[in-house]
């Protein structure tokens, strides 16, 4: 693998003696799709319906195909630098990697019941989400609860209760008709050893990485600590920033990117101190079977872009009536919700208009906060990077603004300090499924278009789920009085829906629109543990210990 910047090295606040870096990370034997994550252009879900003899058989089939974290950081640092060397982007640096040789990737997840059956407990034990389901616990989450309604669990595509999981497969390539011809063979194999393909769809990254209401996603991920090598420079995230040398507050890999103990995400490895960004906190003691394991959350949302346009010009319409915001157009009140313009530009940096491109990398357009202005730094290739004023009452980016509730960045929330923030972030793994819809469309075309959300975290309960009934759900957290997550947000049970708040200035009269319009129906999905290798081993039957 070719080298890296040096790693961090920061004095040891807990003992206060040696220094510590990055701690060593099983590359082998983490599953790719946790981290570094698949990033490919072309995936496949496929969940399979099994017995417990049929679920080990499918898995000991297919475990010589599953892919390791460290195959997948050594394709991906090859195809960065290509790019760079070429020029070439998007699914173009795909393709100027390695000519001829396309790409078969793999994971496997595994639901609470075989995992039970098998005599693995400690999955269900240490999360009690897991043991109950998706399927159980998604009126807790805001899904339709009435019977027959859209997006009620008995409706569902995939995960529904009279169809239970017990294995999901995530399959991924960097061609299209690879992925087909590798999808059909793994689905042979599966029926093969007598399970049922209960499930099976295909996601493919859009133009811009955006995702179907057309803006682009991904931009922001927490930058995991961890070496995949004993060498010093084999870092699993790249320092794009040299250490600051501060002793308070995060530690960047890059603009944005705080830097997150791999514990949060992965058994087996430090955690996040509750009050300390830089210090990692001992996890205690762990299931030998969930180390180097982590939980992933599926849920197949489809999005009704049709109908978030007309509500969103709508919600647009309403808010022009107040004379304080008369000027406000459509796209602009979209981006509002989202926090960033179509291109990912964020509004702190460009209030009034979407720049269309960065000037240079994507990292200029994700060095800010909301508490306090982000100075502007230079990252290690000599790119310089502006920062963005401060907005800690959500003047400009609004309390409501999606990325402002899923991730509050510097802002201390109702959890306490900023460094509680980093113990709800998730490795967000989704690709989007279906045609895009045409541009100019203002009537739903009768096409399932969406996202095939994934998500890795230490916790289902206490991430995911805190996530979305704690902070997007809510109206007054994770910081007051800003209104629901219109955009994602599951609308609540009230009379006026989903709510926006905007100000224009300290101590100005808030304006509140509001809709009803649910623009994102689940449609399916569940909750999973994704082993390391050893583990799957052991659950196929392969070994007796972990």
């Amino acid at each position: 693998m070719a080298k890296r910047c040096p790693p961090t090295i920061y004095p040891d606040r807990t003992s206060g003696s040696e220094p510590v870096s990055d701690p060593i990370l099983a590359g082998s034997g983490i599953q790719a799709n946790v981290v570094p994550g698949f990033r490919l252009p072309y995936q496949r879900i496929v969940a399979v319906g099994a017995d417990l003899a049929q679920a080990q058989a499918i898995v000991r089939h297919l475990l010589p195909w599953v892919t390791p974290a460290a195959r997948a950081a050594a394709y991906h640092e090859r195809r960065i630098e290509k790019a760079k060397t070429l020029r070439v982007f998007g699914r173009e640096s795909f393709r100027a990697v390695e000519a001829g040789s396309a790409l078969r990737w793999l994971n496997i997840a595994v639901g609470a019941e075989p995992l039970a059956q098998a005599g693995f407990q400690g999955p269900g034990r240490t999360d009690r989400s897991f043991g109950l389901g998706l399927a159980r616990r998604s009126s807790s989450l805001g899904d339709p609860s009435t019977l027959g309604a859209p997006g009620h669990k008995d409706g569902w595509l995939v995960g529904a209760p009279s169809a239970p999981v017990a294995l999901l497969l995530i399959l991924g390539s960097d061609e299209a008709e690879e992925l087909a011809r590798f999808a059909d063979s793994t689905e042979k194999e599966c029926r093969r050893a007598g399970g049922a393909v209960l499930y099976a769809e295909t996601g493919v990254r859009l133009d811009n990485d955006s995702e179907h209401f057309g803006f682009r996603d991904g931009v922001s991920q927490p930058g995991l600590r961890g070496r995949l090598s004993p060498a010093e420079d084999d870092l699993l995230t790249p320092r794009r920033l040299a250490p600051d040398g501060l002793s308070e507050g995060p530690e960047f890999s890059a603009p944005g990117e705080v830097l997150v103990w791999p514990g949060e995400f992965i058994f087996g490895y430090p955690r996040q101190d509750a009050h300390d960004f830089r210090t990692s906190a001992s996890e205690g003691p762990v299931d030998p079977f969930m180390s180097g394991g982590s939980f992933l959350v599926f849920r197949r949302l489809r999005q009704h872009v049709a109908l978030f346009r007309q509500a969103t010009r709508t919600l647009a319409e309403s808010l022009r009536a107040y004379s304080d915001y008369a000027g406000a157009s459509d796209d602009w009140l979209r981006a509002r919700l989202v926090g960033r313009w179509p291109s990912g530009a964020p509004i702190l940096l460009y209030p009034d208009d979407d720049p269309g491109t960065p000037p240079g990398s994507l990292d200029a357009f994700n060095n800010f906060g909301f508490r306090e202005a982000a100075a502007a730094v230079t990252t290690t290739t000599g790119e310089p990077i502006p920062g963005a004023p401060g907005d800690p009452m959500g003047l400009v980016c609004p309390l409501h603004a999606h990325i402002r509730k899923v991730n509050p960045r510097d802002t201390s929330t109702n959890l306490g300090p900023p460094s509680q923030t980093q113990k709800l972030r998730l490795l967000r793994r989704g690709i989007p499924y279906g045609t895009p819809i045409a541009p100019d469309a203002v009537d739903e075309d009768g096409v399932d278009r969406g996202l095939l959300f994934l998500s890795y975290q230490r916790s289902i309960r206490e991430q995911f789920e805190k996530l979305a009934q704690d902070w997007m759900n809510s109206d007054i957290k994770p910081e007051a009085d800003g209104g629901h997550d219109v955009l994602v947000g599951q609308a609540p049970l009230s009379k006026e829906g989903r709510t926006a708040v905007f100000r224009k200035a300290a101590g100005s009269t808030s304006r509140r629109v509001s809709t009803l319009a649910d623009w994102v129906t689940p449609t399916g999905g569940g909750y999973f543990f994704a082993p390391s290798l050893a583990s799957l081993a052991a659950f196929a039957g392969n070994q007796t210990e972990v």
